[in-house]
């Protein structure tokens, strides 16, 4: 028996805004549409797919992470499982903390004293490395700014990234790219490197559904289909995950993932995932490398 859009977003409660999200992130994709009036109708396989989804939001997941989940297995949640547990073991200390600061902050103002304290630094929870490997069906489409860098040294290396990053985001170059994906992912690539790694391009851009129209001075880039290794990673703020977590990604999946596993680069070309629904959480932000791969 099949049910409308409407129906279906009553008997789960929730909204056909929030249907309509998931079908086009393709977390949850309609048994059939009218190509006539465009109406969605749900059966039997979508009920099933929609508690499982409903129990795992209930756990905390992200709509990414569900869909990973989902798509996968549930003989592969072990490690997103770890992964929750970790996030949320840091979020109760962080809660912890917060609760201690607002008893502190009521007997500041109790006593008619300056309210504005910073809470004390704590220990950051450790980063915590996790890799896999994934098959992107589909090419890929970047849009963005990109320069050469030379990689082969650092500081300067940095500095320019750094520069290019600070351009493309502080003059808000992103919002004149048409098609971005929705939700938001923004992805710094390495690519085009000379044979010895000396140098080569750095682009950042955000991730768009089609090729289109380029705004003047910037390029598109598609990331090509295939089997592709996965470090994701979390820490305790935005700033270390984007700095030394992120360094230490790139060693983790060149020094010792890749070196243990039977895959070899296939070309060099690194993709820096920026989902922004994973960055601006409260507890361990989170974001993931993508190396190309063949087999060794």
């Amino acid at each position: 028996m099949r049910v409308t859009i409407g129906q279906f977003a009553q008997l789960h409660r929730v909204s056909k805004k929030t249907l309509r999200h998931y079908k086009e992130i393709g977390l949850l994709v309609p048994a059939e549409t009218d190509s006539g009036n465009g109406y969605s109708f749900y059966k039997e396989a979508q009920h099933e797919r929609m508690r499982h989804i409903l129990y795992l939001r209930r756990l905390r997941f992200s709509l990414e992470d569900i869909r990973v989940m989902l798509d996968a297995g549930a003989e592969q949640w072990i490690e997103p499982v770890q992964m929750q547990l970790a996030a949320l073991q840091a979020e109760k200390q962080l809660l912890h903390e917060i609760r201690s600061e607002l008893h502190a902050l009521q007997a500041r103002v109790g006593a008619g004293q300056e309210p504005y304290v910073p809470i004390s630094a704590s220990v950051p929870p450790a980063i915590v490395y996790r890799a896999d490997t994934f098959e992107l069906r589909q090419p890929l489409f970047v849009v963005g700014r990109a320069a050469r860098v030379p990689y082969a040294k650092q500081a300067e290396k940095q500095r320019l990234i750094d520069e290019l990053i600070g351009n493309f985001f502080g003059n808000e170059e992103a919002g004149l790219i048409a098609n971005p994906a929705v939700p938001a992912v923004n992805l710094g690539l390495v690519c085009e490197c000379e044979a010895d790694l000396s140098s080569g391009t750095y682009l950042m851009g955000v991730q768009v559904r089609a090729p289109g129209e380029i705004p003047e001075g910037m390029r598109g880039y598609t990331l090509p289909a295939g089997l592709y290794a996965r470090v994701s990673f979390r820490a305790g703020d935005r700033e270390t995950l984007t700095g030394a977590a992120l360094e230490g990604a790139y060693g983790y999946l060149y020094d010792e993932w890749l070196p243990q596993s039977p895959y070899a680069p296939a070309e060099t070309l690194t993709a820096e995932i920026y989902r922004e629904e994973r960055m601006e959480l409260p507890v361990n932000p989170e974001m993931e490398l993508w190396h190309l791969l063949q087999r060794g």
